[in-house]
């Protein structure tokens, strides 16, 4: 049998139990990234993710935190499992593309970027970031 992460305890309870402690770690988290205490907020959302690693949304959170943190290869894995998660979720590829630039991976940003404005055509935000991912990884090619 497989031991649950958050209690130790298996079956249906165990795993209502977990997500509800996952969501109170994610809520704790908001809260320290809100603070300004970026490696708090990381670490809880680390629990969140121990207690449910299926949520995308845990594994976005602390790829921001990460990013607060300039922890920009941890960043971008979790921004990475997050669209491995939910692909279809434009914030996920928004945090990849974060991590990347930051990461100086310039092309792979723009696709990152052009992905999230693919996903929500509407999003004049999402259209401006990967215009100026486009710009950056054009003048790094000297272009």
């Amino acid at each position: 049998t497989r031991t649950a992460p958050c209690g130790g305890a298996t079956g249906v309870a165990a795993a209502v139990g977990a997500a509800a402690q996952a969501r109170r770690h994610k809520e704790e988290g908001n809260a320290a990234l809100q603070a300004g205490k970026h490696a708090e907020a990381a670490r809880l959302y680390g629990k969140a993710i121990e207690c449910d690693p299926t949520d995308p949304v845990y594994h976005s959170n602390r790829s921001a935190a990460f990013a607060a943190l300039h922890r920009f290869a941890a960043a971008l894995a979790d921004a990475d499992e997050a669209a491995r998660l939910r692909p279809g979720w434009a914030k996920a590829h928004v945090r990849r593309g974060a991590a990347l630039m930051a990461l100086g991976r310039l092309e792979e940003a723009q696709r990152a970027y052009g992905r999230a404005a693919a996903l929500e055509p509407g999003n004049a935000q999402l259209r401006q970031l990967a215009s100026e991912a486009e710009e950056a990884a054009t003048a790094g090619r000297g272009g």
